[in-house]
C-alpha cells in the first residue's frame, strides 16, 4: 500500500509553509531517516525526514520550491517496488472565478484552488478570496520568505491590519549608565556583551506585566490573550530579517536574556533555528538606532498585537526645567493593532516603556 508523504505540523499555529524542494529525486530508493523534502516556516528552513523506507513517486501536481503548502497536505508517495500509487486519477473540476476574484487573489497572494465560494454560489467571487486571505491572517504566524513576492505577500497582510502608532522620547542618560555597569558583570557570569537590546527587551516584558491588554493577538476575528510574556527580537542573520521569541522575558535578568539572545541568533544564522523560535510572542522589538536611524515606525509582526520601534541613542535637545540643555535621549514608537489593542491601553504601555527607560535601574535587578 502507497505511504502518502504529507506537510508536518511544525508549530503549533502553523497552518501554511513554503515548499522549498525535494531532497530526493522520483524514483529513488529512500531509507526511513532520510532526509525527503525542506519547508520553510517560521523564517527557518527545515528538512523533513522520511518515516518509511521506500521508492520516491513524485506526483505531476506536486508543488514546486517556492509553492505555498499547508500542513497535512499529501505531497508525494512511498511505494513497494513495482507498486502503482494511483493518483493520476481525473481531476475534479475547477470552479468557475470571477475576473475581480482573480486579481483580488494574484494582489494578496491566494491560492485559488483553496477558495471555497460562498454556499450556494456557482463560481468564486473577490469577497471569497478576501475571506480566505483573512482567514489565513488570523492564524499564520509572520514568516520571512526567501522570495520577494513572498515578502511582499506578508508586508500586504500585516498593513490590512488596521494600524495607529504612538511615540515619545526617553531620556537614556541612566540606561547609558546602567549598560556600561551590566557589561563587565554579564561577561562574568554569562560569557557575552549585554547591548541596549538586552534592557529594550526587559523593558518592554515589564511594561506588557504592566498593561497585560497589550499581551495578545488577534486570531480569528478576536484578541486572544498571550501565554506568558514572550518578546520577538527583529535581528539580522545573514542575508534574512528574522524575529526570534525569547521566552518569558519579565522573568529573566537582563544577563540572562543577552545569554538567550546570543543562542537564537547563533541558531537563527546557522540555519538550526526550530519553528518553535519564533512563535508564541505577542510583540516585537525592532531597533534600526545601530544604523544610524533616528525614528521610524514599524510594520506589524501579524497576528502579534504591537511592535516596538526604537531610534538611535544621542544628545538632543531636552527641556529641564526651564532650562534647554543637551541631553542622551531614544525615541520610541509603538505601532498597534486596533483590532486588538485600544487607544488608551497603547498610551499606559508606551508610557511604561519609558518610566522604566528612565529609571533603568529597575531593569537591572
Amino acid at each position: 500500500m502507497p505511504f502518502e508523504i504529507t506537510v508536518p505540523r511544525l508549530g503549533w499555529s502553523m497552518e501554511e509553509a513554503l515548499f522549498a524542494g525535494w531532497l530526493r529525486s522520483n524514483g529513488e530508493r529512500v531509507e526511513a531517516g532520510q532526509s525527503l523534502f525542506a519547508v520553510e516556516s517560521d523564517k527557518v528552513t527545515m528538512e523533513v525526514e522520511a518515516l518509511d523506507s521506500g521508492v520516491l513517486r513524485i506526483p505531476h501536481d506536486a508543488p514546486r520550491a517556492g509553492d505555498v503548502v499547508k500542513a497535512g497536505q499529501r505531497i508525494g508517495f512511498l511505494l513497494a517496488e513495482g507498486e502503482s500509487a494511483g493518483e493520476d486519477a481525473a481531476p475534479a473540476p475547477r470552479v468557475p472565478v470571477s475576473p475581480r476574484a482573480r486579481a483580488a487573489a494574484k494582489r494578496l497572494g491566494v491560492d485559488l484552488s483553496e477558495v471555497v465560494p460562498r454556499p450556494g454560489a456557482r463560481r468564486v467571487v473577490e469577497a471569497d478570496v478576501r475571506r480566505a486571505f483573512e482567514a489565513r491572517a488570523a492564524i499564520q504566524p509572520a514568516a520571512v520568505v526567501s522570495s520577494r513576492a513572498g515578502i511582499a505577500a506578508r508586508m500586504e497582510e500585516s498593513f490590512r491590519a488596521p494600524h495607529f502608532y504612538v511615540h515619545a522620547d526617553a531620556d537614556a542618560s541612566l540606561l547609558a549608565r546602567v549598560r556600561e555597569e551590566l557589561i563587565p558583570i554579564v561577561q562574568e557570569r554569562h560569557g557575552v556583551r549585554v547591548t541596549y537590546n538586552d534592557l529594550l527587551v526587559k523593558a518592554v516584558a515589564l511594561a506588557l506585566r504592566a498593561v497585560p491588554s497589550v499581551n495578545c493577538c488577534w486570531r480569528e476575528g478576536a484578541a486572544v490573550p498571550a501565554e506568558g510574556i514572550h518578546v520577538g527580537l527583529a535581528v539580522q542573520a545573514g542575508e534574512r530579517l528574522v524575529a526570534p521569541v525569547i521566552r518569558d522575558a519579565d522573568r529573566l535578568a537582563v544577563g540572562e536574556i543577552a545569554a538567550e539572545r546570543v543562542r537564537l541568533v547563533d541558531r537563527c544564522v546557522s540555519g538550526a533555528a526550530a519553528a518553535a523560535d519564533f512563535s508564541g510572542g505577542s510583540v516585537t522589538l525592532s531597533n534600526l538606532g545601530p544604523f544610524g536611524v533616528d525614528r521610524f515606525q514599524a510594520i506589524l509582526n501579524p497576528p502579534q498585537s504591537a511592535i516596538v520601534a526604537a531610534g538611535r541613542i544621542a544628545k538632543r535637545p531636552w527641556v529641564d526645567g526651564d532650562a534647554v540643555v543637551a541631553r542622551l535621549t531614544i525615541p520610541i514608537s509603538v505601532s498597534v493593532d486596533h483590532r486588538a489593542v485600544d487607544g488608551v491601553a497603547a498610551a499606559k504601555f508606551l508610557s511604561s516603556i519609558v518610566s522604566l527607560i528612565q529609571s533603568a535601574l529597575r531593569l537591572a535587578v
